[in-house]
């Protein structure tokens, strides 16, 4: 039974490579805000590529099998398949990917993105009904980035040359290492999980390496309307794909606890510097009875605000200003206590 789960491990990675490459070359998620760079301090550095003159070739071999292979097939699985059922499929491939974003994020020590992941993937998987609707991003939880390379990134991994790779396409070294780190994780889990777990572990990666290809053969169409708009294909598609790359790496650095680094103060903040409390024989005077009362403890400093001037139409007779000085002024009597009260 190991043996059987374990060949049933290796066609399904077979059968994943052979499909995956009929979609790859598509560069994922092409926004139109990474379809023109712009030239700013925020701009991303340019990717390295030592070996232009190779990833060229490479490149161009690539650009004939999509003209003869690719784009015919994307062609083809837009027009016949209906929105709804893409969009199915395209919900249900993300669902299956949640569980290796997840782990990447607590790898990242991204604590934050990975309670996001956790909780899409339970709400998709129940709610969704198994992945096919996306009910976690209506309730306000979006899909979040994660994967081994970049994770290696935010272990120190950070240059990389710029290669593309046949049917693959555009990746970098590094990315490229971890998505065979990624791939081969899934292959040695079967050995170690009781035999019905592992048909059930082969039939869910069969069913992703499925529906990945199908997925990303929607983003073919965004791959050839860029090319029909270049002067250089080459140059355009290496810096549309890494500028999204370079994003989701920045977002890993500013949100991981291994790199990110605490918000500047708020120059515009005010900060309390001292608890102001007014005088109660002032606030007895000027009849002022709804205050609040405050505790005082060590730390804090006190001081004695005078109170503004009493309200209009409270002002104090003319009887009652000549009375105030004899009331203020107290007889020697008055204050002479005698023997029996002492």
């Amino acid at each position: 039974m190991r043996v059987r789960a374990i060949l049933n491990w290796v066609g399904c990675a077979l059968v994943g490579v052979s499909l995956s490459a009929c979609a790859s070359t598509s560069p994922p998620g092409l926004s139109p805000q990474h379809l023109a760079a712009q030239e700013d301090d925020s701009t991303p550095k340019p990717v390295t590529d030592p070996n232009e003159a190779f990833n060229r070739k490479v490149f161009e071999n690539n650009q004939q099998f999509n003209h003869e292979v690719l784009y015919p097939v994307a062609a083809g699985y837009n027009s016949t398949v209906p929105e709804g059922v893409r969009d199915r499929i395209d919900a249900f491939t993300t669902n299956l990917a949640e569980p290796m974003t997840f782990a990447n994020n607590i790898l990242q020590l991204r604590f934050e993105a990975a309670a996001t992941t956790f909780g899409r993937f339970a709400m998709n998987s129940t709610v969704g009904i198994g992945g096919l609707f996306d009910v976690a991003t209506t309730q306000g939880m979006s899909h979040q980035s994660g994967d081994f390379g970049q994770t290696m990134y935010v272990w120190g991994y950070r240059d990389s040359a710029y290669v593309v790779l046949p049917v693959l396409g555009p990746t970098t070294v590094r990315d490229a290492l971890g998505t065979g780190i990624e791939f081969g994780a899934t292959i040695p889990a079967a050995a170690l999980i009781p035999s019905r777990y592992a048909s059930l572990a082969s039939h869910v990666d069969l069913a992703g390496t499925v529906t990945s290809p199908l997925s990303n053969l929607r983003k073919v169409e965004d791959l050839q309307t860029l090319e029909d708009s270049s002067i250089d294909f080459y140059s355009m598609l290496r810096s549309v794909s890494q500028q999204k790359r370079q994003a989701e790496l920045q977002e890993a650095l500013d949100t991981s606890a291994l790199t990110s680094t605490p918000k500047p103060r708020d120059p515009n903040a005010i900060e309390p510097v001292t608890e102001l409390v007014s005088s109660p024989m002032m606030l007895e005077k000027r009849n002022v009875t709804d205050v609040p009362k405050m505790t005082r403890t060590a730390e804090r400093t006190s001081i004695v605000v005078v109170g503004p001037p009493k309200p209009a139409g409270m002002e104090r007779s003319p009887a009652e200003e000549d009375a105030s000085p004899a009331e203020e002024q107290s007889s020697p009597a008055q204050e002479q206590k005698s023997p029996a009260e002492e």
